[in-house]
């Protein structure tokens, strides 16, 4: 599973940089990650980091994009609107009361998630995303992740958004040995987050 998830997020970038490499009308950007649990998540895990690739396409110069929101005076809104691509990879430290031989120190999760992104004003963007998330450690499975949140683009090319994410943890199929339970999921739990992102689009 994560070898699947980890090379459909690399054929998502090359299929996009090979479409941006065609027309002006694309850009990618690459970030760092900071995120605190929240939720049932708080008492697993500690704060986590990571990284993401992100692709935006600017709908303005779509115009079937423009054509379909005619009715909403289009060439006005679809000016402040992107639709967003991004995949990465997510790392949390495990609690030390709930490591043992069989539970890893960390936890990692891949999510692949399409959004849209909209500029109130010069610089400051709201963001809205839906996908899925996958864990890489015991257990495996996937579950719908929903997002939302702020940024501001600075002209230099740099990007800081901050946003709320959650998703469903599903229940492991847990083995007791002489050194304890594996996995620290007993059952369905609310997982989310708060994170920050600092990236540079290129």
């Amino acid at each position: 599973m994560k070898k699947l998830i980890l090379l459909l997020s690399f054929s998502l970038c090359f299929v996009f940089n090979g479409f941006a490499q065609s027309t002006s009308i694309g850009k990618f950007n690459l970030g760092v990650i900071g995120a605190l649990p929240l939720y049932n998540m708080r008492s697993i895990f500690g704060p986590g980091v990571g990284g993401s690739l992100k692709y935006e396409f600017n709908l303005s110069n779509d115009l079937r994009a423009v054509n379909a929101f005619h009715f909403l005076n289009a060439p006005f809104l679809a000016n402040k609107f992107y639709f967003t691509v991004e995949s990465g990879y997510e790392s949390f430290p495990v609690k030390t009361v709930l490591q043992n031989a069989y539970v890893p120190s960390t936890y990692s999760y891949v999510p692949v998630k399409f959004g849209l992104k909209y500029y109130l004003v010069t610089g400051f963007y709201a963001e809205i995303q839906d996908g899925i998330v996958s864990y890489t450690q015991h257990g495996g499975g996937s579950n719908n992740d929903f997002s939302y949140g702020l940024g501001y683009s600075f002209n230099g090319g740099f990007e800081f958004g901050a946003r709320f994410e959650n998703w469903l943890q599903t229940p492991q199929n847990h083995e007791t040995g002489d050194y304890g339970r594996t996995g620290p999921f007993d059952k369905a739990a609310n997982f989310g987050q708060f994170a920050v992102r600092l990236a540079e689009r290129f």
